[in-house]
């Protein structure tokens, strides 16, 4: 699966999405932003482009950060713990972290815009993305609580 570095222009306009929708004011991200075939994002310390990279074999760079979707994009859980401290608005704070954990969709009483950070206490557990009143869960079922 090959990997490709995003230009500084994609870059910065995965960061205003990401601003415009949580309401961030200012975000510094200083990683390089990787995108692989699965149209997945991948964060990487800046000092690995100093590397000699033909003298790895490398499978996965760096940290799942987000995915590119037909809808806009969606925070991993490793991504939503990274925005969501900055975040103002298009986040659902949950009383029951089981039920997200699970992999269930969470019916949400207020209106939300795309991809919606669910924050349960002070943890962010993921993003989701909202539609017809409820948040679409999209945690891997590798990741999941499994139920009695």
């Amino acid at each position: 699966m090959n990997s490709v570095i995003l230009s500084k222009r994609e870059v910065k306009n995965i960061i205003k999405q990401i601003q415009e929708n949580f309401g961030i004011e200012s975000l510094k991200l200083d990683y390089l932003f990787f995108k692989n075939n699965d149209n997945k994002i991948y964060l990487l310390s800046k000092e690995f482009s100093n590397i000699d990279q033909t003298k790895f074999r490398i499978n996965n760079l760096g940290l799942y950060f987000a995915k590119i979707e037909p809808f806009g994009f969606r925070l991993s859980i490793e991504g939503s713990q990274l925005i969501g401290p900055k975040a103002t608005k298009n986040i659902l704070e949950i009383n029951n972290y089981e039920e997200w954990m699970k992999g269930n969709d969470i019916v949400a009483d207020e209106k939300f815009k795309g991809c919606v950070l669910v924050k349960y206490k002070d943890k962010f557990l993921g993003s989701g993305f909202y539609s017809k009143g409820k948040i679409i869960n999209f945690i891997p079922k590798s990741r999941r609580v499994r139920g009695q």
